[in-house]
C-alpha cells in the first residue's frame, strides 16, 4: 500500500557522516599504530606451529652465542695444587680411629654388639655406616694388623690426586676402579671404602682466572653460526619452548615485524572503511534512528568508539590465554549493541552485535603484528565472535524499549547467561578440559554481563540527558496523569482530557498488536489534543448541555479556522512546555491534510462554494506506524462517542468505515503501515471500543419498600 517512500529521519547526509565517524573510530584500533609490540616471548610456549614466511640466511646471534657458552661450559675448572696439610691431618684422624678400633677389638669383655656401641661412641666413626663398623670388627685378626698402613696408603692416593668441591665421591670411586686398589676380602673392601667415604675431603682450590682466560679463549674460538631458513619451513613447533633463536627466527623470517608495515595498515583501514560505509548503508536502508536522529548517531558512534578502544587495549593483555582463563571474554563488547539497541532501532543493533564482533578477533588476530599468536588453537577466534555477538544480542534484545532503569541493570543476566552459553559449548569441545576452566569461563561471562550493563546505564543516563535526546524514562514521565500539562488540560478541558486518555488507550494496545511503539502512541495521544487549551469552550466535548454553542454565532469558515488552530496552538504550548519532538510531531499529524468535515459540509448546505484548501489542515500526513494509529484511534473513539447505537455491528461498521475513508483520502501514504497490520489495528479498535460501551442493565425504580429499609437504616 505505499505509495511514496517517506522522507526518511536519517539523511543520506547524516548517514555519510555517521560511515565516516565509525570508520574514523574503528580506524586506529584495526591498524598497528604500536609497532615493535610482539605476540610471541621467550619462554613461552607456541600457541601454533609456525612456519618461515619468507627464505632467509643469516648470522645468528642467539646460536652463536650459545655455542660460545657451551664451548665454555666443557673447559675444565683450573686447579691448584692439592693442600698437603689436609692429608697429613685426614691421616692422622685415620690412625687415631684404628688404633681405638684394635683396642676395642682385643677387649674379650665385650660382645660384638657391645663392641659396635663402643665404635659408635667414637667421634671419628659417628658417620660410618653400620656395615662399615662391623667390618672393621668382623677383619680376621691378620687382615685388621695390615689394614692401617693399607688404608692410609688409600687416603694418601686420593688425595694426593687432589679433590675438588663436590667431588670426594668421585674421587673415591675412581680409585676402586684401579683393579689393584680392591681387596681381595669383602670385609676389607667395605671397611676400606666406608672410612674413605667418611674421610675423603676437598683438598684443591680453583684458580678462577685462570679457568676464565681459558674459557673465554674457548668463547673466541668458535666461529659464528649461519642459520638458514626457507619459505614455509617450520620455525617452532606448537607447544614448544620459545628460545632466543626462535625469536630471533621468527623476526628474521618475517613473521615478527618490528618495523611499521605498510600492508598492514592499508588492509586494517580497508577493514575500518567496510565497517563504516556498511553501518552507514544500512542506516540509510533500515531508518533505525528516530529524532533526533543526529545526536543518536552520536551516542552509538561514541559507544563503538569505546567498546572498540576498549579490545584494542585489552585483548594484547590478556593473550594468548595458554593457562585457560578466558580474560578476553570479560570484555563487555556487548556494550555496542546494548547502548544502539536503547537509542536506535533493533535491526540496527543486531548488525553492530555481529560486525563489531568481527572486529573484535581481527583486532585479536592482528594485534600484535604476529598474526594469530594472539589465539590459542584455532577454534579460538570462532569462539571469540560467538561469545561476543550471543552477549550482545541478548543484551540488545533485553534492553530494546526498555522503560524502567532497573530493566537496564537487569540486562547483566541475559548477557552473562548467552556468553556463558557460548563458552560452555567450545568447553566441551576442548582437549582436556577441566572444572577450573569452566569456573574461570563463568567468571569472565559474568563481568561481561555487569560490565556492559553499566556502561549501557551509565551512557543511557548521562548522555541521553545531556544531548536532550528522548528515552522511554521520559515518555513514562510524560505519560503519568500528574504531568502538569495533562493536569491543566483535565482542568480546563476535561472533555479533551478524557477523550485522549480514551484515545490512548486504543492506540497503546493496537500498537502492541502489531509490535509498533506502544509507549509512544499512548504517550502521542495523550498530547495530540493540547492546543484545544487555548479556546477549550469552542469544541463540543467540552461544551455543558446548557452551554451556548459558539459555532451558532460564526461563520463555517471561521468556525474551521478555529478548529485547525489547535494543531498551531498545540505546536506552541508542546514547545513552550518543552515535550520532546517525537511526541509533538503527533500534533500536526493526527490530523493530516484532512479537511475539516463537519464545516466543510455545513458551508456547502448553506449554499457556500468553499474553497477546499480554506477547511483542510496544513499536516504534514502520518509519518509512522504510531502516528497512524494515533490519527485513526482520534477518529474511531469519537465517531463512535457521538453515536448512540454503539451495538457491536454498528461499532464494527464505523471503524471500518473510518479505516477505508483515511486509506482513500491517502492520509496513510506516508508511513509503512501494511494491510495485514491495518486489519489487525481494525480488530483491536472494535475490541476495545466493545468493552468501553459494552451494553448495561438498566435499574428499576426502587420500591416504597426499598425505600423505608433505607430510610430505616439510617
Amino acid at each position: 500500500m505505499l505509495r511514496r517512500r517517506p522522507e526518511p529521519v536519517a539523511s543520506r547526509l547524516l548517514c555519510a557522516v555517521f560511515a565516516i565517524a565509525l570508520a574514523l573510530v574503528a580506524l586506529p584500533t584495526v591498524i598497528p599504530l604500536f609497532p615493535g609490540v610482539e605476540g610471541l616471548h621467550q619462554g613461552e610456549r607456541a600457541p601454533r606451529t609456525i612456519e618461515a614466511a619468507r627464505d632467509a640466511q643469516y648470522e645468528s646471534e642467539a646460536l652463536t652465542n650459545a655455542a660460545r657458552d657451551e664451548a665454555a661450559h666443557a673447559v675444565a675448572e683450573v686447579a691448584l695444587p692439592p693442600d698437603l696439610s689436609v692429608k697429613a691431618q685426614q691421616g692422622l684422624i685415620l690412625a687415631r680411629l684404628l688404633e681405638q678400633v684394635r683396642l676395642i677389638r682385643l677387649r674379650t669383655d665385650l660382645t660384638q654388639q657391645q663392641q659396635l656401641d663402643e665404635i659408635s661412641n667414637l667421634a671419628a666413626a659417628a658417620t660410618l655406616s653400620t656395615s662399615g663398623r662391623l667390618n672393621l670388627i668382623l677383619m680376621d685378626r691378620t687382615t685388621f694388623d695390615a689394614f692401617p698402613q693399607r688404608s692410609s696408603k688409600a687416603l694418601g692416593e686420593v688425595l694426593d690426586k687432589g679433590v675438588r668441591v663436590d667431588g670426594a665421591s668421585r674421587a673415591v670411586d675412581e680409585f676402586f676402579s684401579v683393579p689393584a686398589n680392591v681387596p681381595d676380602r669383602s670385609t676389607e673392601l667395605t671397611a676400606l671404602r666406608e672410612l674413605l667415604r667418611v674421610l675423603v675431603v676437598p683438598n684443591v682450590q680453583v684458580d678462577e682466572a685462570a679457568t676464565e682466560r681459558k674459557r673465554a679463549e674457548a668463547r673466541s674460538n668458535v666461529s659464528p653460526v649461519v642459520a638458514s631458513y626457507t619459505s614455509g619451513q617450520v620455525v617452532v613447533r606448537e607447544g614448544e619452548t620459545i628460545g632466543a633463536d626462535d625469536i630471533e627466527a621468527l623476526r628474521r623470517t618475517g613473521i615478527i615485524d618490528d618495523a611499521f608495515n605498510y600492508l598492514d595498515t592499508a588492509a586494517g583501514a580497508l577493514v575500518a572503511l567496510a565497517f563504516g560505509v556498511g553501518l552507514g548503508i544500512l542506516c540509510y536502508q533500515l531508518q533505525p534512528f528516530s529524532g533526533p536522529a543526529a545526536r543518536r548517531t552520536v551516542v552509538v558512534v561514541l559507544a563503538v568508539a569505546v567498546v572498540l578502544t576498549a579490545v584494542r587495549l585489552i585483548l594484547p593483555q590478556v593473550s594468548p590465554d595458554t593457562a585457560h582463563r578466558g580474560y578476553a571474554f570479560a570484555i563487555p563488547v556487548a556494550a555496542a549493541a546494548m547502548v544502539t539497541a536503547a537509542f536506535a532501532d533493533l535491526s540496527l543493533a543486531v548488525v553492530v552485535a555481529a560486525t563489531v564482533s568481527f572486529l573484535a578477533a581481527f583486532i585479536g588476530a592482528t594485534t600484535p603484528e604476529l598474526a594469530g599468536a594472539q589465539f590459542v588453537g584455532a577454534l579460538e577466534p570462532l569462539e571469540l565472535v560467538m561469545a561476543f555477538a550471543a552477549g550482545g544480542l541478548a543484551g540488545a534484545s533485553f534492553v530494546h524499549r526498555a522503560d524502567r532503569l532497573s530493566r537496564l541493570a537487569a540486562s547483566a543476566i541475559p548477557v552473562a547467561v548467552a556468553t556463558w552459553v557460548v563458552l560452555f559449548a567450545f568447553w566441551l569441545l576442548a582437549e582436556p578440559r577441566s572444572n577450573e576452566t569452566l569456573g574461570w569461563l563463568s567468571l569472565a561471562a559474568g563481568i561481561s554481563g555487569v560490565a556492559s550493563a553499566g556502561i549501557t546505564l551509565a551512557v543511557f543516563v548521562l548522555l541521553s540527558f545531556a544531548l536532550g535526546i528522548t528515552t522511554r524514562l521520559q515518555l513514562l514521565e510524560l505519560a503519568q496523569a500528574d504531568h502538569p500539562l495533562l493536569h491543566r488540560l483535565q482542568e480546563e478541558a476535561p472533555g479533551t482530557f478524557h477523550h485522549s486518555m480514551m484515545v490512548g488507550s486504543l492506540a497503546e494496545r493496537a500498537a502492541q498488536s502489531i509490535g509498533a511503539d506502544a509507549l509512544m502512541a499512548k504517550v502521542g495521544s495523550y498530547y495530540h489534543d493540547v492546543g484545544k487549551l487555548a479556546q477549550p469552550n469552542h469544541y463540543i466535548e467540552n461544551m455543558l448541555d446548557t452551554a451556548t454553542n459558539p459555532h451558532d454565532a460564526l461563520q463555517p469558515s471561521a468556525s474551521a479556522s478555529i478548529i485547525r488552530e489547535h494543531v498551531t496552538n498545540g505546536l506552541d504550548i508542546a514547545r513552550r512546555h518543552r515535550l520532546p519532538q517525537t511526541v509533538r510531531l503527533f500534533i500536526p499529524e493526527h490530523h493530516g491534510t484532512r479537511l475539516v468535515t463537519y464545516f466543510y459540509r455545513r458551508a456547502i448546505e448553506a449554499g457556500e462554494s468553499p474553497a477546499a484548501e480554506e477547511f483542510r489542515y496544513t499536516g504534514p500526513r502520518p509519518s509512522t506506524k504510531e502516528s497512524a494509529i494515533v490519527m485513526l484511534a482520534d477518529s474511531c473513539e469519537a465517531v463512535v462517542r457521538a453515536r448512540q447505537d454503539r451495538t457491536l455491528r454498528v461499532i464494527e461498521g464505523l471503524v471500518d468505515g473510518i479505516f477505508a475513508e483515511r486509506l482513500a483520502e491517502g492520509q496513510l501514504d506516508e508511513c509503512d503501515i501494511t494491510m495485514r497490520e491495518l486489519q489487525q489495528v481494525a480488530r483491536s479498535f472494535k475490541s476495545t471500543l466493545r468493552a468501553v460501551y459494552h451494553p448495561r442493565i438498566e435499574y428499576p425504580q426502587p420500591s416504597a419498600e426499598e425505600l423505608a429499609a433505607i430510610a430505616g437504616g439510617v
